[in-house]
């Protein structure tokens, strides 16, 4: 057909696969980091360290809570920590080092390093003996809203930090992204996430696609019955809920609004299916 898997799945509106095709890293990559000279190396790490910076390198999902959740789920990667960071960091600075620059998957792995580093920061002072409870409470920390507000604070507040911080000012995707955001003042809408998602992967999935409230994950499902906030599962709902229940009501009047604005693809489809040709 003289089209590639990314392209055939763009036309068809798989968005999604578009993005997990596009941010495809090998195994081999990380693995290199970990250990330069294979079974010779110094020091052998486990295969579930290997396959944890794996999949965080090569994730789409770039939300921090996201990412946070992930390194929830194998607490040993704090064992790890200064080998996590370096292995990321050593991809991410491979990606415009090498012969055909990819700004977009630095531009991306700076975020996921960023906020890693912000949250191991956290964890260490706090001191505490369970680091995965830790992460759970960063979690909370970054989901804080209140009322008055449309936007989560200290979530607005990592994510632009991370934008900000990005090393390579002469990127055109960083320059665009900086500018873009600048023009919209703290605490209003679109969000920071929302510009980095349109930046790294298209304002198609931006545009077709309901992000999941908590943790950012496209294609969410799910909605409060009363606001309409999007969710991806009954967890995200439950894990956001003790600040949603005091929000629902102020969500409600700009967030409905919203929804009746964006038409997802599966609507779409639907309205289309019912044109009699």
């Amino acid at each position: 057909m003289g089209k590639t898997a990314s392209e055939l799945a763009a036309f068809v509106g798989q968005h999604e696969c578009v993005c997990i095709i596009n941010n495809h890293i090998s195994v081999d990559e990380v693995e290199k980091f970990l250990h330069p000279d294979g079974e010779k190396s110094e020091e052998q790490y486990p295969p579930e360290l290997v396959l944890f910076i794996h999949d965080i390198c090569k994730s789409h999902r770039v939300h921090p809570v996201a990412i946070l959740l992930r390194l929830a789920q194998y607490p040993d990667a704090l064992k790890y920590k200064k080998k996590v960071l370096y292995v990321v960091d050593r991809v991410f600075e491979r990606q415009l080092r090498c012969k055909e620059s990819n700004e977009v998957m630095s531009l991306k792995l700076w975020i996921i390093l960023h906020v890693l580093r912000e949250a191991i920061k956290f964890i260490e002072e706090k001191n505490e003996k369970d680091p995965a409870t830790v992460v759970t409470v960063y979690c909370k920390f970054l989901l804080q809203m209140e009322p008055d507000q449309q936007v989560r604070p200290n979530l607005e507040t990592l994510l632009r930090n991370a934008v900000r911080s990005f090393p390579y000012h002469h990127s055109l995707l960083f320059e665009t992204l900086v500018k873009a955001i600048a023009k919209v003042p703290f605490m209003s809408r679109p969000t920071a996430y929302e510009f980095i998602v349109q930046s790294l992967f298209g304002h198609r999935i931006l545009a077709c696609s309901k992000f999941c409230a908590t943790c950012g994950t496209p294609n969410a499902d799910k909605k409060c019955p009363n606001c309409k906030f999007p969710y991806c599962s009954r967890d995200c709902q439950k894990f956001d809920w003790v600040f949603h229940k005091k929000c629902c009501d102020s969500i409600k009047g700009w967030n409905v609004q919203q929804e009746e604005q964006v038409m997802s693809i599966e609507d779409l489809q639907s309205q289309l299916g019912q044109i009699n040709v």
